[in-house]
């Protein structure tokens, strides 16, 4: 057996989305945000006027879109980077939405949304402690308050693992180095990334355990989200949970 794998640094997520810059709005699997809107919007009881907070925003591509069809949206991002080119893609679409640098495992909102997302490891499946992540997601809500939290699905990491990546089970954590990530500036540079891989029923315990009620755990892929059992060709899973109203 390998070494058990490293877990990640405190600051790995802004070195790579400093590098990144608005050339991860390039990636393939950011193309599909309107369709990922339009299937959460109902789960979420979303209605023009109602209050998204959009955890881990990155740059912004989900907030927008859910600005889009008259949600007051609030994003929060740890990379600074993310957020400046979020605010000018916000002002470029004619949506007004607040934006605030601040780390997922320091939520300082308490029952002020209706609704409280973090899609496509923007806060939720880093490394970090995902539990004190969802805590404050649910905090965040308001009574009978819908969640959507997109984790990375084990079953799919143990299918389709890379050479390059390390899978450790004990921690569920998987490691990749990427050689060739494209930046914005059109450069290449290594990126070692960390992912919490989980199955549905870990992530309806781990709702649990943050005091949430797990309504329902789909399986999907970036720009196809759909109310689909989990497989092993899903890269991802996606939790639908509420904040009991008592």
């Amino acid at each position: 057996m390998e070494d058990a794998v490293v877990g990640p640094p405190e600051d790995w997520y802004n070195g790579l989305a400093a590098h990144l810059s608005s050339a991860y709005l390039r990636y393939g699997f950011t193309m599909g945000t309107s369709q990922e809107v339009d299937f959460l919007l109902p789960l979420l009881r979303l209605a023009p006027g109602k209050r998204l907070l959009d955890v881990g925003c990155g740059p912004g591509r989900h907030a927008i879109e859910f600005a889009r069809r008259g949600v007051e949206v609030v994003g929060v991002d740890l990379s600074p980077d993310f957020l400046s080119i979020a605010r000018t893609d916000a002002a470029e679409a004619d949506v007004s939405i607040s934006f605030f640098e601040m780390d997922a495992r320091e939520l300082a909102f308490e029952e002020e949304f209706d609704a409280v997302i973090s899609l496509c490891e923007g806060a939720f499946g880093l490394g970090f402690d995902d539990l004190v992540i969802l805590e404050g997601m649910r905090r965040a809500l308001r009574p009978d308050g819908r969640l959507a939290a997109a984790a990375v699905n084990v079953f799919y990491v143990l299918e389709h693992m890379k050479s390059s990546g390390r899978f450790d089970p004990e921690r569920m954590l998987y490691q990749e180095t990427v050689d060739d990530v494209i930046g914005g500036d059109g450069t290449k540079r290594p990126f070692t990334m960390w992912n919490s891989c989980y199955t549905p029923r870990e992530l309806q315990w781990l709702a649990n355990g943050a005091r949430l009620e797990p309504e329902v755990v789909y399986g999907v892929s970036p720009g196809d989200y759909a109310q689909v059992q989990p497989g092993f060709e899903h890269p991802e899973l996606l939790l639908i949970a509420r904040r009991p109203s008592v």
